[in-house]
Order: structure tokens, then sequence, then C-alpha cells
């Protein structure tokens, strides 16, 4: 008789396959005499294979089942409703907005919602409401760009009417693009819950830190706190008695001081160079909360491998990028106040590409022409950047 005695005191087994097949064999062996032969060639053989390998998919289904409750396992659903359990939710994706936009054209035009203007690199954007241009043959309008994701468009960027449609002539934006975002992922989601886990108090530090990194655009944050009665330095930050000091990385400056108002003890001061004024809900009083925002250290990264089949020129960059983007289980840099460091960064391409050989990385901070294998610092109120066409590749 098969036994399916997966689960044990310490959680669900997974059985070797050679176990699980060497019990298949014993109970065909039970059943047709001991001298059938097994052997994988035969008829009988390639059945006993098949039955293990459906019991071997049984296990291992079991064993990934049962991990669902286990936070740093689960994904899907099961990690959204662990999630919920202190607060949280999976950030949805969201597209970009250009606020504001300058049609012009011929008085008079109608220019109905979802009329497509591009940028310059090709990227879509949509009209959200429909706009009549004026006596002057402009008009102002919001356009929302038609794939989710960080679309990024500068000033001036959306310059072209893709639409066919009469007497719209012209488009531009005075201002930036709010960037999307994607679908926040597991990985990522993971590594915010355990940021989030004192969402649901106030007062003590984890629970102001839960709060920022709840607001949809955060990413990241440095927080310190200075109970002394005395002003100090605290990791090179000037802080006042009795204070706190956060630098965020994200998030509107409306709503960082109000997730740092509505969690800070209750007569604590502040620290920052961004100063908003915050409403008490109680009597309307307005109260000055500051921060910082990180100072960005434009980063160059040069990877040398050895030679290799794969296409590591358009690879190693993506790769990481990965990494970068904290798409990839694991440590993060990247972040306010975080180090970099070269060796995890090899260590991140070897994570997702186990078969390139990376000899060396270095960084060099833009504009510096000095290169280093080093980690590089990162103060508490500074964030390293990078982007793709940053990162160098040379085989040797």
């Amino acid at each position: 008789m098969a036994d399916y005695s997966f689960i044990a005191n310490r959680g669900v087994i997974v059985v070797d396959t050679a176990t699980t097949r060497a019990q298949v064999e014993a109970e065909f062996r039970a059943v047709f005499g001991d001298d059938m032969p097994t052997d994988p060639a035969t008829p009988q053989g390639m059945l006993i294979t098949r039955i293990t390998e459906e019991r071997d998919a049984i296990a291992r289904n079991n064993a990934e089942l049962a991990n669902q409750i286990n936070p740093n396992l689960a994904g899907g659903v099961f990690l959204d409703s662990l999630v919920a359990l202190t607060g949280g939710q999976r950030r949805s994706s969201v597209r970009s907005l250009i606020v504001g936009a300058i049609l012009g054209g011929i008085p008079g035009t109608n220019v109905p919602a979802g009329s497509i203007a591009e940028t310059e690199q090709g990227e879509q954007f949509e009209l959200v409401t429909t706009v009549v241009l004026d006596s002057s043959g402009s008009a102002s309008g919001n356009l929302r760009a038609l794939q989710d994701g960080e679309i990024v468009v500068p000033p001036g960027g959306l310059n072209t009417v893709a639409s066919s449609v009469l007497g719209w002539e012209t488009i531009t934006n005075p201002v930036a693009a709010i960037p999307g975002q994607v679908e926040e992922n597991d990985v990522l989601l993971r590594r915010r819950r355990a940021q989030t886990l004192a969402l649901q108090t106030t007062s003590i530090n984890e629970a102001i830190v839960s709060r920022l990194y709840s607001i949809e655009a955060v990413r990241s944050c440095y927080y310190l706190e200075n109970y002394a009665d005395v002003d100090q330095v605290i990791d090179g930050i000037p802080m006042r008695k009795h204070s706190i000091w956060a630098c965020v990385e994200g998030g509107t400056d409306p709503e960082v001081a109000r997730a740092l108002f509505e969690t800070k003890t209750v007569g604590g001061g502040y620290n920052g160079a961004v100063a908003v004024n915050v409403a008490d809900p109680v009597n309307g009083r307005l109260y000055e909360v500051k921060f910082d925002r990180p100072d960005e250290i434009a980063l160059l990264i040069r990877v040398t491998v050895r030679d290799s089949q794969l296409d590591v020129q358009q690879l190693i960059p993506d790769l990481v990028m990965n990494y970068v983007n904290g798409d990839i289980e694991g440590d993060v840099s990247f972040v306010v106040g975080s180090d970099v460091s070269t060796f995890e960064i090899a260590s991140a391409i070897n994570q997702q590409e186990p078969t390139v050989f990376v000899r060396k990385v270095e960084l060099s901070v833009v504009g510096s022409g000095v290169w280093s294998a080093d980690a590089m610092d990162i103060a508490p109120n500074e964030i390293a950047r990078t982007q793709r066409s940053s990162v160098q590749v040379v085989i040797a």
C-alpha cells in the first residue's frame, strides 16, 4: 500500500526521488512477485517511473502550499493575505501622468478624450478628458500613459500629436510627468512587509518607519532618533534634543509630513531641510514638520568578466539593473543611506546567471574619473543612483 506520510512534526517533507522509486518498486514486487524486472527500460519500469514522478509532484506541491504560511516564502494571494494581517497591501500598477499639458491649434477645436500624443522616445499618452481650444487656440489638459510603469518624461518631452484630430496641431508639457510604477512583485512585497510590521501602532521608531514605507511611492528611507536631552550629531546628522530625523526617497512632501506627524511621539521635535505645515485634525492648528530628501550620488559601474558564449554586453547590464531596482532576493543597495558593495553586485550577477565568471566589479562617481573595487560609502542623507547605460562590460 502506498505511503503518503509526507507530513512530520517539523513540517512537510519532500522525500528523495530515489527513496520514492524504491518504495514504488517494492509495491510492484509485492503484487507481481519478487522476481519481476523493474529496469526503467521495461514496460513496468516505465510505469514505476511515471508513478514515482506523480508522487514526487504531489509531495512538492504540498510542500509549496504548506510554505505559503511562511511570509518569507509565500507568494501571490497568499502573500497578499499575510501582508493584510498587519494592515498593508500590494502596490498596484500606476501609469505615468502629465498634468497641465498645453494643446495648441485652431480655436474652437474639440480634442476628444483618448486622443494620443507621443514623446521623442515614442512613449504614448492619451488625453484623460475632452478639451476645447479657446479663442487663442490653446487649452490645458492631463494625459496618462498607455503603458503601466515608470515612464519618465522631462519638461517639453511630450511634443508630437499622434491622433488625427482636425485642428489639433501642437502639444507640450511645461512640467515633467509624474512617474508611474508596475505592480509590486512578490520579492518587493516580501521585503516591504518586513519594513511595515508596526503599521498598526504609533510612537515607537518601528511604527514611524512602517508608516513611511506604507506610502504608495516611498521606496526607501533612513531614520534616526535623538532621545538625549542635548543637541548632538548622530551618524553625521545634526539633531536637536528629543527629536527625530528621516530622509525619505519618494512620496509627496505632504504625505511624508503627515505620516511623521501622526506617528511621532508627542512632544518630540523634527530635523531636516524640507518643512511642511500639517494641520492638527483636532483643533486645526498648523505644525511645522521637517524631514530631508537624499542627495543623489550618480555612479558608473564597470564589470570585468571572462569571455562567454552568452551576449554579456547585453546581459550584464540587465542583471545589474535587476539588483539596483531590488527585483531579486537578498540584500539591497541603491536605497537611502546604504553603501554600494562591488562584492554584492558580483554576487547578484551570479545569482541570476551562474555561468558568468565575474573577474572584477568597479565603481566610479560620475565625473570623477576614478575607479575603485572597494565598497562605496553612502551617507545617511545620500542615495546611490545609476542607469543601464552607466553599466560598462569589459571582457578579459
